[in-house]
């Protein structure tokens, strides 16, 4: 079997940039596949000065967007495979059927 250009580059060496900052999410936004890439936006949702009995209110942040060829998207799909079977194991989530609770 014939090794695609995107299997190749992940031989090449990586070259950490640590001024390239890390961006914190604790939810995803609008995610949509076009047939040719993946857009996810990645938000962070800020709670306001909690006032009771009134219910909790906030905003939500759109912190970052990201454009992923079809190729990244399948490996961050791969690697999220891997991550969810890590954390069924450590009995942290349940795998089951899609809709099952």
């Amino acid at each position: 079997m014939t090794e695609t250009s995107h299997e190749a580059m992940k031989k090449w060496p990586m070259d950490s940039h640590h001024e390239v900052a890390e961006t914190y999410a604790n939810a995803i936004g609008i995610s949509l596949f076009d047939g040719h890439s993946l857009k996810l936006e990645f938000i962070v949702a800020r709670a306001e000065e909690p006032h009771p009995p009134a219910k909790l209110t906030g905003t939500r942040h759109i912190v970052a967007r990201m454009v992923l060829s079809i190729e990244c998207a399948i490996d961050l799909i791969n690697q999220m495979h891997q991550i969810g079977a890590q954390l069924a194991q450590a009995g942290l989530i349940k795998v089951g059927q899609p809709g099952e609770r």
